[in-house]
């Protein structure tokens, strides 16, 4: 009968793993069903710790934990070299408190393990958030008579971009699935590009400091006819603020009845989009 418990039948690998709380939870679930003795207790003393509490509030996600404890329960792990690198990465990572910190343990984890979970499924992905220009060759496809040449798509791109790295975008963009390659060239393929919960929220900011930026220099470099760029402040009732996200959640997906169909577009459009409060609550 199933009670709703979670059964893990095969001890976890920490390298499959991109939150250490979870790993964690399911590794004192396995220890649990293979020996029905095991406790927190038992781990907490096995580790060295003083207190099986801490960890359990570790887990549940309501404590964080120093490098010293870090050391601890990777000796009650029994990790060793890789695996006990890419732990202690692993919770500094999680436990980050800006995305500049994220992103030094996230190279980190990379670095930790080429048969983690983290590197197999997002270092491609994490160039194409990082760089700005692999997003918009992939829409360029599919305007009305495209010629995969670099030279000629690097001038559409108003030479922000070189022709060298035209050519590794394509490469990147096959690599990652998000194109296939036809005898007449390429065409685009329904977006595969997913990433972990964990490394979805750093990945996604570091793509919009792009965009930011480049509307940043197109304001300057490009004539009022060729841009719309507007702004409004205005005060608001706090508890109108999640309605109000909501209302411009929809403004984007009508933006969208714009997107042309593939062969049929003649230019790629970028619009941003950004709320946020300029003050806060005393």
């Amino acid at each position: 009968m199933d009670n709703g418990e979670k059964k893990i039948l095969t001890e976890p690998d920490v390298l499959q793993y991109t939150n250490f709380r979870v790993y964690l939870r399911d590794y004192y679930e396995y220890k649990k069903h293979t020996q029905p003795s095991f406790s927190l207790r038992f781990f907490a003393e096995k580790a060295g710790l003083s207190s099986h509490a801490h960890l359990k509030l570790t887990i549940d996600g309501k404590r964080n934990i120093t490098k010293g404890t870090v050391l601890k329960i990777i000796q009650g792990l029994g990790l060793e070299k890789q695996r006990a690198a890419y732990f202690e990465s692993l919770v500094f990572f999680n436990q980050a408190q800006n995305d500049t910190e994220k992103q030094v343990y996230y190279a980190q984890l990379l670095k930790a393990s080429p048969r983690s979970k983290l590197h197999k499924m997002d270092k491609a992905q994490f160039r194409i958030f990082r760089e700005w220009h692999h997003s918009v060759i992939l829409e360029m496809v599919g305007l009305k008579g495209f010629k995969p040449i670099p030279d000629l798509v690097s001038k559409r791109l108003r030479g922000l971009v070189t022709p060298s790295q035209v050519t590794e975008s394509l490469e990147l963009l096959l690599e990652t699935g998000l194109l296939v390659k036809t005898a007449n060239g390429y065409r685009q393929r329904d977006p595969l590009l997913t990433t972990d919960d964990e490394v979805q929220d750093m990945m996604v900011k570091l793509y919009h400091q792009q965009m930011l930026r480049i509307s940043s220099n197109m304001l300057s470099s490009l004539p009022s006819a060729e841009r719309d760029v507007s702004a409004l402040t205005f005060s608001i009732k706090r508890e109108d603020f999640p309605n109000l996200k909501k209302h411009i959640q929809l403004m984007r997906k009508e933006l969208l009845d714009f997107s042309a169909k593939p062969g049929e577009g003649d230019d790629v459009v970028q619009v941003n989009i950004q709320l946020f409060p300029l003050t806060r609550g005393v």
